[in-house]
């Protein structure tokens, strides 16, 4: 029979095993990844609050440095994002939403192009099998990056990978003059994204690790002083520097990215991740013994680890680390198996790989990009020009500030740390949990309140004196002071634009 022939066995192993033509892997790449980002095409709450700082750059030729949109007392708006700020709003209005999408895309390819080029520095293997279920794996097992709309973070991943590629061309290859070029890429990544810190960890690793290895290092540490002496080239001066440093160890409770995916009460939350992440950990574990110590790896396995299981939002850290050291032992896992099965069962194994990817297009069918975000209502106050201040939940602010500026300010939304106090952020949640003095928040004396039709706190706004029911949806009512109710109101059409 022809799948049991030797000689077809041997052809069909050698052409999955053997990489021969890149270009066609990066090509399928480009298609997964292009997948992944019309499946979930959801648009970041706080993407709203982007285009708003990078409009006003566009239109000014300067940036914010104070917050304006909010009735609530701010500080001094710290905005290390505001190079993402310029970047998203420059591509939003010339490219539209789909040119956000393609953005998007480029980003997360370059992310797994980089990191397949330090996985060429660690081994001469290759196995086309195991390089798509690689990047299957990496992308679904990051939800951050595979299942969140465009944010700023995205950069300091790319940057993180990038750097960690120069690092392992230092390191392995002794091209030590591409060192100089980690604080060029340093002064934007610091005025792009604060994560510009964990470049700063990881060159302080390779310190760590080559002088623990008993080779050069003294050239990690002149580098890593040149990059912490670039971020001072930034808008804000030495105050920026502070604020990144002080954001890093701020503890975020209320929010979920700053908590733990292994503590999260629904237990499949982030499953893949949490799965790729005790089975890469059990095999540096298992491997510390069979070969040689090399410090700076395990290191940088262990440092990641722990913080990728402290925080949601660290997790792509370990998986981008652990994927470019353990593709030897993968590599050796699958090589195995391969040599002792059919072409047959490898095809087989191949296909199944690739029907998964289109099953989630299929099955997670795209919706309207911003469906979470209150559109009726928002459209509502703005086509009846209902001015005033507005408390709504965290993650509305961004986009109502967006469309009704300068007739309405908010409570407070997701810029959360750059601009608002700790406090702001308690009395929000324990209004729309109506938890510990819930009605608090009414001291800052709205005009307007946004709840979720869902919410346990309609049935305790209906009871309270001094405001009324003057709209509902599907998914969202609007209560308003007694005195700015009106006697009629317009009621929005669903034909609108984000």
């Amino acid at each position: 029979m022809l799948f049991d022939d030797a000689k077809y066995n041997r052809l069909m192993k050698d052409f999955l095993l053997k990489n021969k033509s890149p270009i066609i892997f990066y090509l399928f790449l480009i298609v997964l990844i292009s997948i992944m980002v019309v499946t979930y095409n959801t648009i970041d709450m706080d993407y709203w609050a982007r285009l708003i700082q990078g409009n006003f750059f566009w239109n000014t030729g300067h940036i914010l440095k104070e917050d304006i949109f909010s009735f609530t007392p701010t500080h001094k708006w710290i905005d290390h994002e505001w190079g993402s700020s310029v970047i998203f709003s420059f591509i939003q209005n010339h490219l539209g939403f789909n040119g956000i999408l393609a953005f998007r895309t480029l980003i997360v390819f370059f992310i797994l192009f980089f990191l397949f080029k330090i996985i060429s520095i660690q081994t001469k293997n290759n196995n086309n099998l195991l390089n798509i279920i690689y990047s299957i794996a990496i992308i679904y097992a990051i939800p951050t990056i595979s299942m969140s709309g465009l944010r700023c973070h995205f950069f300091t991943f790319l940057f993180f990978t990038i750097f960690l590629y120069i690092l392992e061309l230092v390191r392995k290859e002794n091209k030590n003059g591409l060192l100089f070029i980690l604080p060029i890429i340093m002064m934007f990544w610091a005025n792009i994204h604060g994560g510009c810190v964990s470049g700063l960890g990881l060159i302080g690793l390779y310190f760590i690790g080559e002088f623990l290895n008993k080779k050069p290092y003294r050239k990690y540490i002149l580098t890593l002083f040149a990059c912490l002496a670039i971020m001072f080239i930034n808008p804000y001066g030495i105050d920026y520097v502070k604020f990144i440093f002080m954001a890093t160890t701020m503890t975020r409770p209320f929010v979920t990215e700053w908590i733990s995916a292994f503590s999260h009460p629904v237990w499949d939350f982030m499953l893949v991740f949490k799965i790729l992440f005790l089975l890469n950990l059990g095999l540096v574990i298992f491997n510390i013994k069979k070969v040689k110590t090399d410090y700076t790896k395990y290191i940088m396995l262990f440092v990641c680890a722990f913080i990728s299981a402290k925080y949601v939002k660290n997790t792509p850290f370990f998986i981008i680390v652990s994927a470019a050291f353990l593709y030897e032992t993968y590599y050796e896992i699958l090589h195995n198996f391969i040599e002792n099965h059919s072409g047959k069962l490898y095809l087989l194994t191949f296909a199944f790989i690739l029907i998964f990817p289109l099953k989630e297009l299929f099955l997670c069918l795209p919706a309207f990009p911003i469906s979470q975000q209150p559109l009726q209502a928002v459209e509502f106050l703005k086509i009846n020009n209902l001015k005033g201040n507005i408390i709504a939940p965290f993650d509305y602010g961004s986009y109502i500030i967006y469309k009704l500026y300068p007739n309405n300010l908010i409570y407070m939304d997701g810029r959360y740390e750059e601009v608002y106090y700790d406090e702001q952020k308690r009395l929000i949640d324990n209004f729309y949990n109506v938890k510990d003095n819930w009605d608090e928040i009414l001291e800052s004396n709205p005009d307007y309140i946004i709840v979720p039709s869902n919410a346990l706190l309609v049935d305790y706004l209906s009871k309270i004196q001094g405001y009324s029911l003057i709209y509902k949806d599907n998914t969202n009512y609007i209560y308003s002071k007694n005195e700015k109710v009106q006697k009629a109101y317009k009621l929005p059409s669903d034909d609108y634009k984000y």
